[in-house]
């Protein structure tokens, strides 16, 4: 069976408007080898500009497929449902989205007329089941993990099947499908991995708690693959692809099993010596694991301080780790020389501009080599989102990436011109506290109180802060956003 898998790998929302993404995918590449170790030939169509429609048809239409697949995040759903129509309606061709939208929103997801399937939760397995099933010509709707639609337009549901508990057993993803030329400057020569599938953790924000609760065997939503399997599929990627100079595990928390990180730390220094960016959460790093991760080769380290007001942190993102384990994470990475990433947000239900705040003076504390900074978007069906939703905070438009800078939502303590204000000006906010904190004690804490009152009076004319916070931000000095290459 000729699968054609569509996907839209570029920005449209506001300020970054079409800034193409250009990198492996490693769902679509797992799904990919798995289908061709069953016997089904598969074709990429990566999108990393918007298209002209005539010219995607004929694309499509070229690869001649007998069933055209998407894997969506909810970002990324508004884009497949333009392209599934103009497949349905120009070529009538079956289509099936999976991923991790038809998977936390699978009703909002099958209710697209122009998709036909949808899979919910993993999909190596329900995915092969479903084009064998296809290719011989029988019937369908028994399939675990598939719903789709019978012709009337009836929607059929099967339960979600078990979690691959052994990821050794899966073919290691397919790159071949993906043109390197297509990606971003900083991915030629960065290869990308994944050790791990799942977080035990249950952040309000966060799509796994719901994912976790899907499936019958979720006690098993964690799963690593062992050292041996996963430094292999590096040393293969190596030999078919030469040039790759860095790799980046996309895991959650690549330090979460500390038996596990030690083996894989030994081995991977010793089989394959190339610096490595990783996730990490601050509550499980200590000496040991920052020491190994230093020796192993890391070359930058990601970890969520997400907010720097304590309460919002707990009751809000339930997130329950103390200040002193935010502080503590970031020394013990300054001391072993491994550069750090701090990944924030804000624009939340109940945050004020004060608690905003929070997080810029904890940013300013920890002097991470680069902070990210994203507006909330709550995800379907999690818990934020019910937040959001029964406080009539929703608002009418879902961008197409977290990185536009700006809310979208209606919220009860803090107005969105201020939500954009920090998302813009965070790096800048970030240098300025620095400084502060840094003049002698009788005047650091006015001087900081001062800043808090420019930022957040309704005294200050809008236009004159504008003014000041862009020369500010012209005026700095470009380590402060290339410091770290993450």
């Amino acid at each position: 069976m000729r699968v054609t898998f569509v996907y839209p790998d570029y920005f449209e929302t506001m300020e970054i408007h079409t800034e193409a993404q250009g990198r492996v995918y490693l769902g679509i590449g797992y799904l990919s080898a798995f289908l061709k170790r069953g016997g089904h030939n598969v074709e990429l169509i990566h999108l990393i500009e918007p298209f002209e429609r005539r010219e995607l048809v004929d694309v499509i239409s070229r690869s001649n497929p007998d069933l055209v697949a998407f894997s969506a995040t909810t970002l990324q759903f508004g884009k497949i449902q333009d392209i599934a129509a103009l497949v349905k309606k120009e070529l009538g061709v079956p289509t099936i989205c999976g991923g991790v939208h038809p998977t936390t929103a699978p009703e909002e997801a099958i209710a697209e007329p122009a998709i036909d399937y949808i899979c919910v939760g993993e999909g190596e397995e329900a995915f092969l089941d479903l084009c064998n099933a296809l290719e011989a010509g029988e019937t369908v709707n028994g399939i675990a993990g598939i719903w789709g639609k019978s012709p009337d337009g009836t929607v059929w549901r099967n339960p979600v099947r078990p979690l691959i508990e052994d990821l050794d057993t899966l073919p290691f993803p397919d790159r071949s499908i993906f043109d390197r030329e297509k990606f971003a400057r900083n991915q030629k020569n960065r290869l990308t991995m994944m050790a791990s599938r799942g977080c035990p953790f249950n952040c309000s924000y966060c799509c796994n708690h719901l994912q976790r609760s899907i499936y019958p065997n979720g006690s098993k939503y964690v799963r690593f693959r062992s050292p041996g399997n996963v430094v292999a599929e590096i040393e293969a990627a190596r030999s078919d692809f030469p040039g790759i100079e860095q790799v980046r595990f996309d895991d959650d928390i690549l330090t979460l099993d500390r038996k596990w990180f030690r083996e894989f730390a030994a081995l991977y220094r010793e089989k394959v010596g190339l610096p490595f960016i990783c996730n990490a959460r601050v509550d499980l790093l200590n000496e040991e694991m920052v020491e190994l991760l230093a020796s192993a080769g890391c070359s930058a380290i990601a970890m969520g301080v997400e907010s720097g007001n304590t309460w919002l942190r707990k009751n809000v993102l339930e997130r329950n780790m103390d200040d002193d384990k935010i502080y503590r994470a970031f020394e013990l990475c300054h001391a072993n020389g491994v550069p750090t990433v701090a990944l924030n947000m804000t624009g939340f239900p109940h945050e004020t501009l004060a608690m905003a705040l929070d997080t810029v003076k904890m940013n300013a504390r920890i002097e991470p080599g680069l902070a990210q900074v994203t507006a909330l978007c709550p995800f379907p069906n999690t818990r934020i989102h019910k937040v959001c939703s029964d406080g009539g905070m929703i608002g009418d438009a879902t961008p197409d990436t977290l990185f536009s800078g700006r809310s979208e939502l209606k919220l009860d303590k803090m107005a969105r011109e201020q939500v954009n204000m920090i998302c813009e000006n965070f790096t800048l906010l970030r240098v300025w506290y620095s400084k502060l904190s840094r003049l002698p004690r009788p005047l650091a804490k006015p001087s900081e109180k001062g800043l808090d009152w420019f930022l957040g009076s309704r005294l200050v004319p809008s236009r004159i802060r504008d003014r000041v916070l862009k020369n500010g931000r012209y005026g700095l000095d470009w380590k402060y956003f290339i410091g770290v290459d993450y």
